[in-house]
């Protein structure tokens, strides 16, 4: 009789674990999908702040999925730029004209010399950050991010433009909270001050897929 009940006793256990499995599984799969707003500061000895916060972007909107992602910058003129995961490229829209330009984000913009990773007690609307410091051609940049949102790789592994292929596997694709670019004369730091998670139906790009692919002859 111990026999035959001992495969009953494990059936519960059993279940538990592959419920735990599963469990884990889909939260590691579960990608941010929303907007985050970014707000911005400039810090400079030698230019006045108040004229780079009129010719530089004070706001910025990004919005991901779990395909492509947008982004939007608010100065002068407004800049929207749409990146389509397919086929690795973007466009962009500067107020409501869009440009007739493909950009191959394929191709390398910078070169990273040195990086590092590190905690922070810092936290930003709430969120508890890690670090990412690394030295470019170009300039000096902090990234705050945090762990618990997380974008979706297709965003980023093919995306060498910008340093985005770098930040992303250095991070595992962690949202980034808040960053800070230092250039010869200025500091332009940027914030989140809100983030609107949204479902998984959520549409990033608020153009037409076959628009990007159009203009990039795909």
């Amino acid at each position: 009789m111990k026999k035959n009940i001992l495969p009953l006793i494990l059936i519960p256990a059993i279940i538990a674990l592959l419920f735990l499995l599963t469990k884990r599984g889909s939260s590691s799969a579960d990608y941010f999908n929303g907007q985050i707003e970014y707000r911005y500061t400039y810090i400079s000895d030698s230019l006045d702040v108040d004229s780079l916060s009129k010719i530089k972007p004070y706001k910025s909107i990004f919005r991901f999925d779990k395909l492509n992602y947008q982004s939007t910058f608010f100065e002068k003129d407004t800049l929207t730029y749409f990146y389509l995961s397919q086929i690795n490229k973007a466009i962009s829209k500067t107020n409501s004209k869009i440009n007739e330009r493909c950009e191959d984000y394929g191709l390398p913009t910078d070169s990273i010399l040195a990086y590092k990773l590190y905690n922070t007690d810092e936290k930003i609307v709430g969120y508890n950050c890690l670090i990412l410091e690394f030295e470019s051609n170009n300039f000096h940049t902090r990234y705050w991010v945090n762990n618990d949102l997380r974008i979706t790789p297709a965003t980023y592994k093919q995306h060498t433009a910008f340093n985005w292929r770098f930040y992303g596997e250095k991070t595992n694709g962690a949202l980034i909270l808040k960053t800070e670019h230092r250039f010869k004369n200025y500091t332009m730091v940027g914030t989140a001050v809100a983030i609107t998670p949204q479902n998984k139906n959520f549409t990033a790009l608020e153009i037409d897929e076959h628009l990007i692919k159009q203009i990039c002859n795909n």
